[in-house]
């Protein structure tokens, strides 16, 4: 295949990669109750709780690993957190990515937060995704995993209690 035509099928399937996540955030968007603020969502996904935050394997995961960090009190920006829950936010960063290294042998992560529905959030509450890699991968199958991520499915119930506790076992 002519490099041409990788380019446009690449910027293809980004497009429609964006349409689909859009299209499906729209929903999440207009709904009055927010995931995030649910008990029912919080427990399902909750791995770790502090006095401040919720850490949460995602349920749809982007790459095994793949956790949020959500503040309890509903903001929705960076600007509106306190001195405090940054700072939770981060101590737990460390702890799950040190986690993760003992799990899933991660090299490097990506942490990824949105401001606004202009740039893609689509949860109206704040929160910080975790996105490990290993050292093997190439940074071209990672990104392809960005680009396809809105068609990913759901985990099952017994994967998400797996890796909670597996999460839960390895913190420090």
């Amino acid at each position: 295949m002519k490099p041409k035509k990788i380019i446009l099928l690449i910027l293809a399937i980004f497009v429609i990669s964006i349409s689909i996540f859009y299209l499906k955030s729209f929903h999440i968007t207009v709904n009055s109750q927010c995931p995030f603020c649910s008990k029912k969502v919080i427990e399902y996904q909750k791995y770790l709780e502090t006095d401040k935050i919720y850490c949460l394997y995602n349920y749809r995961p982007l790459i095994k690993g793949h956790t949020l960090f959500v503040p309890k009190r509903h903001v929705q920006r960076l600007e509106e957190l306190d001195e405090s829950e940054l700072k939770e936010i981060f101590e737990a960063i460390k702890k799950t990515d040190n986690a993760m290294k003992k799990i899933l042998n991660v090299q490097s992560y990506i942490i990824i937060q949105k401001n606004g529905k202009d740039v893609g959030q689509t949860v109206p509450h704040l929160h910080f995704h975790y996105i490990p890699n290993k050292k093997e991968g190439s940074n071209f199958s990672f990104l392809m995993k960005f680009l396809l991520y809105p068609f990913n499915k759901k985990i099952n119930e017994k994967e998400m209690s797996e890796m909670k506790e597996l999460i839960s076992k390895n913190l420090e």
